[in-house]
């Protein structure tokens, strides 16, 4: 009975612990949605499949190269990257190395470079042109500043000209004196001395303050045919061709022929009279020579009083009236550079070809040696016979009253006189003997 008993009470806990385990698999197979039934399969078949785990992390990456390789076609391959290694350097390799840099700058600093390489997109064909015209123009105004005097460089015609040398200033000049580095074709170029006020007068120009002055201009024509135009100082705008044109006529120096006046003609007695009118006195002068075109005048002369105070003027011709725009002359030491900066349109052939200033210590009025020779040969009775004489060092010219004129030269301390037919002829002797124009000393006649 009691087995019984036990046995039916086994029995019951059993069926008990079934239907409960049974209620609870039903539960689960309830909540359990197709989707994720059938992403248990395919994983559990990927598995079964692939004997390599992967982790959770390793899907994503794989997954995220996967999206993202469209967007990286192109891109170098990490095998192809090179992998940079520091440079070792002693410390002599390390300090020749900045020297070589410093030396390097110095040399760039020193010398403007043109901008060759190809333009960023940022920049405009203008901007280029201009950088270029700026390295030109700096060269040239720094290369003008050093020759000028000792290399006579010069404006003629509006253009930079080197008057000793004969010819025009370029790109190329500048290469080969050192002032530009290379790269720059000088066709393209122009390389001008004007007055920036000048050039400031025309539509389109933006000269900067610096340069409102004698100074050098850069110019390059552009294939609308206006100029763009540049100093040392900045940019100088552009300009038409007309005006261009119209620019470079104000330095024009041909004037017509230069020639020597011959005191017989009308202009010499009205240059005469307007030296007196500027001097403010009416006195007579004893003129050496008066040199012309059509344009300037320039007459070296002195007071009869004291034939050794030489002079020089250039007068300037508007309507046949004749105005000093250039005085004491006879004391600059480089004619060239100063008349050129003062007055650059004047044709620099009608200066004389001697230099006042550096004779000026040595001009004197009379020798008294000289005189006593003369009056010893009995060529005059006294000294009022002599009408006019000047002289410097060893020479003298001398005209007496009677019209006659002589060449005096001091020969081993003895005077020689050599007689002449006019200026001209003593100008000529004189120069044969000592390959010197002395005709500052010379009375024209």
């Amino acid at each position: 009975m009691k087995n019984n008993t036990y046995r039916n009470f086994c029995m019951l806990i059993l069926v008990c612990v079934f239907v409960c385990t049974s209620c609870g698999w039903l539960q689960r197979q309830a909540n359990t949605t197709p989707a994720q039934s059938e992403k248990e399969q395919d994983t559990t078949m990927a598995q079964e499949e692939t004997p390599i785990l992967q982790s959770p992390e390793s899907e994503e990456i794989e997954e995220i190269e996967e999206k993202t390789e469209p967007e990286m076609i192109g891109a170098p391959d990490v095998s192809e990257i090179e992998t940079l290694k520091p440079e070792v350097h002693t410390e002599k390799e390390e300090n020749a190395r900045q020297q070589a840099n410093q030396n390097k700058q110095e040399e760039t600093a020193s010398n403007p470079q043109p901008v060759v390489e190809t333009k960023p997109f940022w920049q405009s064909e203008n901007t280029m042109q201009y950088q270029n015209l700026k390295a030109v123009a700096t060269a040239a105004q720094q290369a003008y500043n050093d020759l000028c005097v000792k290399a006579g460089w010069i404006s003629k015609n509006g253009k930079l000209y080197a008057y000793y040398a004969g010819n025009y200033i370029t790109v190329d000049t500048l290469v080969e004196n050192g002032y530009l580095a290379d790269g720059l074709s000088a066709k393209d170029y122009e390389i001008l001395l004007v007055d920036g006020r000048d050039v400031a007068q025309y539509v389109g120009a933006e000269v900067p303050d610096e340069s409102k002055q004698l100074c050098v201009f850069a110019a390059h024509r552009q294939n609308d045919g206006k100029y763009l135009l540049a100093t040392a100082a900045d940019k100088a705008g552009s300009i038409t061709s007309v005006d261009y044109t119209q620019l470079l006529s104000l330095y024009n120096q041909n004037h017509g022929t230069v020639g020597r006046l011959i005191s017989t003609t009308p202009d010499y007695g009205r240059i005469l009279n307007f030296v007196g009118l500027y001097e403010g006195k009416l006195e007579d002068y004893f003129v050496r020579e008066i040199r012309k075109d059509d344009k300037y005048a320039v007459i070296t002369f002195s007071n009869k009083q004291n034939t050794a105070d030489i002079k020089q003027y250039i007068l300037r011709n508007d309507n046949n009236y004749w105005e000093v725009v250039f005085t004491n002359l006879q004391s600059i030491y480089n004619p060239i550079y100063s008349v050129n900066r003062a007055l650059p349109d004047l044709n620099l052939e009608i200066l004389p070809d001697y230099n006042l200033a550096a004779w000026q210590p040595y001009v004197v009025k009379k020798d008294s040696s000289l005189i006593n020779t003369m009056m010893q040969r009995q060529m005059i009775a006294q000294e009022s016979d002599i009408y006019y004489q000047c002289g410097v060092k060893n020479y003298f010219y001398v005209v007496l009253t009677n019209g006659n004129r002589y060449v005096a030269a001091l020969v081993d301390g003895v005077w020689q006189l050599i007689f002449v037919e006019s200026d001209y002829a003593a100008v000529e002797l004189m120069k044969q003997r000592t390959g010197e124009n002395l005709g500052f000393i010379v009375l024209d006649d």
